[in-house]
């Protein structure tokens, strides 16, 4: 991880700081994060010049001294199939598989998944372990579906070393892979692993860690002193990754001091205990924020604890009860990382590559803020998911 004065990105707030510049700055963040532009220790990594910076000074004037541009370095590796323009094209299978089939998170993804197999008629599963976040059972998994021989295969990747016997052995099965989510590598390690690197469809991690600090410190009233940031996970990859653009955020920015990272599990009746243990524990908190889909285990101990007016709460992505604690006022803020395109966006680029020889690129989803003034919205269209898994199914 860089230091924090490297490629420090400095965003005016606090007192005297209008709300509309806050959030002008706080949109230009998430513009640039979704492009892996923050602390060179994103998960959506780009290739860029060498390491003394030559290759481009990052204005677009192609000399000089400065930082080198961001780029993607795209292998023209043939597909696996036969590329035939002048035919319809065949009907293929693309199994999509994830480290936790257990949450409502991936409705979406599942959503957009099947509307893009079904717009060209390829046939589509979505699989995953059941009992909850398992990196050994998703290996299982994935060692199941290359044994089935689909043409693509598009998974998370939540540990760095984990999937790599499996990922080749798809890959010498002529079996197409790509990643969406969660990515614990580099490009560069995927090259060394695999010979090339996966595409990856998601949200640039620490920027996205980033935009949740802001959001914070965009609401916390003036005097605020004490922040904690929360996980569900601290071995899962891109969940560490956001806690560390959250804590970036705010060291950069305000000299507010963090407590240390509060572990709340994943499972609900834990998570809520160890969430209200620390707020007692710390009454002079100020602002809480949580990594994952499990933010909404801290509106229920705000609430349980009657601090709801106390304590600024935010998190990460649009579960029905996160949602329904902003509608509510429990929590302040979520962000959201369009888990439909991570399910959508694979099976398009799979067609492109399969049968009409353009190489997967990295599809960066970027980070949308939802709070009270886009809420109603928020849920409406949350709302549908479970509607279009319906319609899939039918």
């Amino acid at each position: 991880m860089a230091s924090d004065d490297d490629d420090a990105v400095n965003i005016r707030v606090g007192q005297g700081i209008s709300r509309r510049r806050v959030m002008r700055q706080l949109g230009a963040v998430a513009a640039v994060g979704s492009l892996g532009g923050l602390a060179g220790c994103s998960t959506l990594q780009r290739d860029g010049g060498d390491e003394n910076g030559n290759g481009g000074n990052g204005n677009g004037n192609g000399g000089g001294n400065g930082d080198a541009p961001e780029y993607q370095l795209v292998e023209l590796n043939p597909p696996p199939t036969d590329l035939n323009f002048g035919e319809e094209p065949p009907e293929r299978e693309i199994t999509m598989v994830t480290h936790d089939a257990s949450t409502s998170f991936f409705d979406p993804t599942i959503g957009g998944l099947h509307d893009a197999a079904n717009q060209l008629g390829w046939s589509a599963n979505f699989t995953g372990p059941s009992g909850g976040f398992s990196v050994e059972d998703q290996v299982s998994t994935l060692e199941s579906v290359v044994d089935s021989g689909p043409d693509a295969i598009a998974t998370t990747i939540a540990d760095s070393s984990a999937y790599d016997n499996v990922i080749t052995r798809a890959l010498d099965n002529d079996i197409t892979v790509v990643t969406y989510n969660t990515l614990a590598l580099s490009r560069d390690e995927m090259r060394d692993k695999y010979g090339q690197a996966l595409a990856y469809t998601g949200q640039d991690q620490v920027a996205a860690g980033y935009v949740c600090g802001l959001a914070m410190l965009e609401r916390l009233p003036d005097d605020a002193s004490l922040v904690t940031p929360g996980l569900s996970d601290p071995g899962h990859a891109a969940l560490s990754a956001r806690a560390d653009g959250m804590e970036m955020a705010i060291q950069q920015n305000s000299d507010i001091e963090l407590t240390d990272r509060l572990n709340y599990t994943g499972d609900s009746n834990d998570g809520i205990s160890r969430i209200e243990n620390h707020l007692t524990s710390n009454t002079d908190l100020d602002g809480i924020m949580g990594a994952d889909a499990f933010t909404w285990f801290i509106g229920n101990a705000l609430e349980n604890q009657g601090m709801t007016e106390d304590v600024t709460a935010g998190g990460f992505d649009l579960t029905t009860e996160t949602l329904e604690h902003i509608s509510n006022g429990r929590l302040d803020y979520t962000i959201g990382q369009d888990p439909y395109s991570q399910g959508y966006m694979p099976v398009i680029q799979m067609f492109a590559y399969l049968d009409r020889g353009m190489p997967a690129k990295d599809y960066p989803t970027g980070a949308e803020v939802i709070d009270e003034e886009n809420i109603d919205f928020a849920t409406e269209r949350s709302g549908g998911w479970g509607d279009l898994r319906g319609y899939h199914d039918a």
